[in-house]
């Protein structure tokens, strides 16, 4: 089996040849990054394109060079596990943004607002109904008596009630609104 990290130790200075088919010259220099205060990192690539990483401790460093090195073999491989969930997960978080930083202008063309949450038909049949059961209980009880002009000021509040349902409002999607945004992120991609 052979290793991913050779290394090499002397003293406080030791050398890795890192495999870039396994981790990228990018993930070792940002695994490096978090070493920069314990000592001076030097890069290279070798005839096979590998990475050759030089290490040298700081002056005060009293940390062994051999933990060193499995601390940062460590970081290479949480900086892959990084790149690794960035790249999977650019498209989600780029979406997010987008809709963020749009949301207040592009709001009009994904969500519409309709007053009209019952057909005019629906509330006219509402109407006819209510009108025909109050005509039928004036009819059938003879002891209510009521002028036309009383039922002329009923009809007009029962028509008031049906206008006030008619003014609710419901949301409703635009899908092809949401389509062709849909198409304008994947230009952008």
């Amino acid at each position: 089996m052979g290793a991913i990290l050779k290394e090499c130790v002397e003293w406080k200075e030791f050398e890795l040849l890192i495999n870039t088919k396994i981790f990228s010259q990018d993930i070792a220099l940002d695994a490096a990054y978090g070493f920069l205060d314990k000592g001076y990192f030097f890069f290279d690539l070798n005839e096979d394109e590998n990475l050759i990483l030089q290490f040298t401790a700081k002056s005060g460093i009293t940390q062994d060079p051999k933990e060193i090195i499995w601390e940062f073999s460590d970081e290479l491989l949480n900086m892959t596990l990084r790149d690794k969930l960035e790249k999977d997960n650019k498209e989600i978080r780029e979406t997010i943004v987008k809709k963020a930083i749009n949301w207040p202008f592009d709001i009009q063309n994904f969500v519409s607002l309709d007053t009209d949450t019952k057909s005019q038909k629906e509330v006219q049949d509402d109407f006819d109904k209510d009108i025909g059961e109050i005509l039928k209980d004036i009819e059938n009880d003879p002891a209510l008596q009521v002028n036309e002009e009383e039922i002329e000021n009923i009809l007009k509040e029962i028509e008031e009630n049906n206008k006030q349902k008619i003014a609710q409002p419901a949301i409703s999607v635009n899908a092809d609104t949401i389509k062709a945004a849909k198409d304008t992120f994947k230009k952008w991609k």
